[in-house]
């Protein structure tokens, strides 16, 4: 294990020792450090009527346990401390470690002996081995009362609101739209679990399309066979027009009632997080939106008619909208428990919507934290001009995902009331979303939310992965860059695929974010602050560091690709092109050994540099015939030890979100012997290949100066390191399949691959 602390606030001395009495531990200002350590040991075993056995099972050394060290009169030192500090941290002496020096620097201990009132204070905001900080894991154990009201340490809300006796009710907020053009309001059902509080608390909202359940069978239906030829387009200039989005007003009159009527039974699936902040004092709002199940409407995916629809919940926690206690619309009941303010959370759709909704600038959103999200539905499903599929998923496209998440067509009545009209929607969409060009158009231009980025006012927090090839990093460049600049806005940049990270051991993401929220929704007046970018290292376990942005960098590698031509074939073989087809996965192995129909250029690392941002391919090349598809990866080739991009489970549920409330498992990135590790990658159509709004002919043998820009990323490398560039045509997990006779001749001498350059 390593410590990555981010949460951690530096305070007054008199607010520590105020916090420290608080919570009983009492330490008079004559005390001498070994009696405070004693005193603070005896506070943090408060389970044990005998204090003397859990003191004489620490130890201090390899020959003394911490009850005999009391008893006689050698001196607190450093290393007793750190050997003592580490145990309470659930590491074993002689086990985990042996010299708590060559301890602390291999696990990078945020704590530097000195002033022992200091170090203790930091000690308990310092997580565990087992993933709670150690404040947290003593409230769990009752070290407080759970009282139902706010206590807090170090800026962060503790967790004394009891979860078992939470509020669950269930609210239908009359919308601003009408998506299925039935005369009224759609409704959205809000599902929500709150704690019990005399007085008013926040809300932690996800949005998910998914919450409500998916129909997979409807949507396996609707995938597409990606084998097709390359459509050849006329040159063109697109056009565009300014995305309008109508509103409707509110219907008819409704009798205020005090409270909801409908009881909140089991829900799908929570997220971990809002576990985290329910015994903390946060309300957990769960909304699937319109078009989902128990809520009215066509699923719009991505639009701002599906956002706005979501903002209206924030809305009426802020008293601008009504909720209906059921459907029939006649009593409204308000949300009086609520202060107010909003953090959304969630990954994937959930963090897409995040980003739609602070675009609207809504009043009420304070912070945003988007796991992996889309800025602009266009790069989820096209790229550079291209009919593409987002990453593990051929086939998929909007009508796909619609039929996906139209949940309503899971309750009986509902299909047979509204699923000719859903089917006929869908038909406009497919018509729409134009497979045959994979051109941006009008669809896309209105699912494109960095157009409206100059409104966002809330805080942002981002978190993405570089080797996520579904929702691909350019989502949160493009929204990191595309923020007005007095918006405070934090990326967390690690090296794992399209998944959470708040269960991570090496960051102190959770407690991170308690900071946030506890200073931005509970008022709170802090001096907390993350830094604007916190990358995880690619080269080490474990490791995270701070940086000042990403991208935008002024230093510049430049790599020479060659002296010849070389040429990429674009037909397969039958058997080959069938055998790609059926799992990809067998392609991209292939295509890592140089086994397909490739360019394959080794680029040495002549010294130490630090990527960050958008490498880019400057190619002299030319098509056989009026068309072309080109694809690049650039790998780091060697066998080494690579982080993997999924999580593996180090200690089963041994979180507590709470009070033995939610348990969750403690994860992190295998750090782990491989072949090779995907840098970044990037999809272009070469008609596309100065402007993605401008479609140009492609003239056969003819040729082209091309400047093609990949996937953005932060990647350390090193001097002896080997890059491998990889030029192709046909990606089989994420482009168009053409197998047509065709190939690309690519000329090296005239080709350079530009990398920026983090400042060392």
């Amino acid at each position: 294990m390593r410590f990555n602390q981010f949460s951690y606030l530096s305070l007054p001395r008199n607010t520590i020792l105020y916090e420290f009495k608080k919570y009983g531990f009492d330490f008079p200002s004559e005390m001498a450090d070994k009696k405070m350590l004693e005193a603070f040991l005896s506070r943090v075993f408060f389970t044990y009527q005998d204090i003397n056995y859990p003191l004489s099972i620490l130890a201090v050394d390899k020959e003394t346990d911490f009850l005999t060290f009391c008893q006689s009169e050698r001196e607190l030192t450093a290393d007793i401390f750190y050997t003592v500090a580490f145990q309470l941290l659930g590491f074993s002496y002689l086990v985990d470690f042996e010299d708590s020096d060559v301890f602390r620097k291999e696990t990078g201990f945020p704590i530097v002996y000195g002033d022992l009132i200091e170090n203790l204070y930091q000690l308990l905001s310092t997580r565990t081995k087992k993933g709670n900080t150690l404040i947290d894991q003593l409230v769990s154990d009752g070290l407080i009362p759970e009282d139902n009201d706010y206590h807090y340490f170090n800026g962060k809300s503790l967790a004394t609101f009891s979860s078992h006796d939470a509020i669950r009710e269930v609210v239908y907020v009359e919308s601003r739209v009408d998506t299925d053009q039935k005369g009224l309001p759609d409704l959205v059902k809000v599902s929500i679990i709150r704690p019990r509080y005399d007085g008013q608390i926040p809300a932690i909202m996800t949005t998910s399309p998914y919450h409500q359940g998916t129909n997979d069978k409807a949507s396996d239906k609707a995938l597409y066979k990606m084998e097709g030829d390359i459509e050849v387009k006329p040159a063109h200039k697109i056009e565009l027009e300014e995305p309008q989005l109508n509103l409707v007003q509110p219907q008819g009159q409704a009798e205020l009632v005090s409270e909801a009527e409908e009881k909140l039974t089991h829900i799908n699936a929570s997220y971990s997080l809002n576990d985290y902040f329910l015994p903390r004092g946060f309300a957990n709002l769960y909304v699937s939106g319109v078009g989902t199940k128990d809520s009215t409407g066509f699923m719009t995916n991505g639009d701002y008619q599906q956002i706005e629809a979501y903002k209206n919940v924030i809305d009426w926690l802020n008293g601008r909208c009504r909720a209906f206690t059921d459907h029939t619309r006649q009593r409204q009941v308000k949300a009086d428990w609520s202060n107010g303010k909003v953090a959304t959370t969630g990954l994937s759709y959930l963090g897409t919507i995040s980003n739609g909704l602070a675009t609207t600038g809504v009043d009420g959103l304070e912070v945003i934290i988007a796991e992996a999200g889309i800025s602009s539905w266009y790069n989820y499903y096209r790229e550079n001009g291209l009919v593409t599929s987002p990453g593990g998923y051929p086939g998929e496209d909007f009508d796909s995902l619609a039929e996906l998440t139209y949940s309503r067509n899971l309750l009986a009545g509902d299909y047979i009331r509204g699923n000719e009209a859903h089917q006929a929607d869908l038909e406009k969409v497919k018509e729409q979303l134009d497979r045959k060009t994979g051109d941006y158009n009008q669809f896309w231009h209105n699912r494109n939310y960095l157009l409206n980025a100059h409104k966002v006012k809330a805080e942002v927090v981002f978190t993405h992965g570089s080797q996520d090839w579904n929702v691909k990093p350019l989502h949160v460049y493009q929204m990191f860059h595309a923020l007005p600049s007095h918006i405070n806005k934090h990326l967390f940049f690690h090296n794992g695929a399209h998944v959470y990270m708040n269960n991570w051991q090496s960051i102190d993401f959770r407690e991170s974010m308690n900071a946030l929220l506890t200073k931005k929704l509970l008022g709170q007046e802090t001096d907390y602050q993350l830094p604007t970018v916190i990358w995880q290292d690619n080269t080490a376990p474990q490791t995270w560091l701070s940086l000042d942005t990403f991208g935008e960098q002024e230093n510049f590698e430049t790599f020479a690709l060659g002296q010849e031509e070389q040429v990429i074939q674009n037909q397969y073989s039958d058997k080959d092109f069938e055998r790609y087809g059926k799992t990809y996965q067998t392609f991209n192995t292939e295509l890592y050994q140089g086994k397909v129909n490739q360019i394959t250029i080794d680029l040495p690392v002549t010294k130490d540099f630090h990527l960050n941002g958008r490498a880019q391919l400057n190619l002299r090349i030319k098509s056989s015939k009026n068309k072309g598809l080109l694809s690049a990866q650039l790998l780091e080739l060697g066998q080494k030890k690579y982080l993997q991009p999924y999580p593996a489970v180090l200690s089963a549920r041994t979180i507590d979100n709470g009070r033995y409330h939610m348990l969750e498992n403690l994860c992190e990135l295998p750090f782990r012997p491989d072949a090779q590790r995907v840098v970044t990658k990037g999809y272009l159509n070469l008609q596309n290949r100065n402007d993605l709004l401008i479609v140009e002919n492609i003239n056969a043998d003819e040729w082209m100066d091309i400047q093609f820009e990949l996937q953005p990323t932060i990647y350390k490398l090193k001097e002896g390191d080997t890059l491998r560039l990889v030029l192709y045509t046909t990606d089989f997990e994420i482009t168009i399949r053409d197998n047509t006779t065709y190939h690309l001749t690519v000329e090296l001498e005239q080709s350079t691959l530009i990398l920026p350059c983090q400042k060392v």
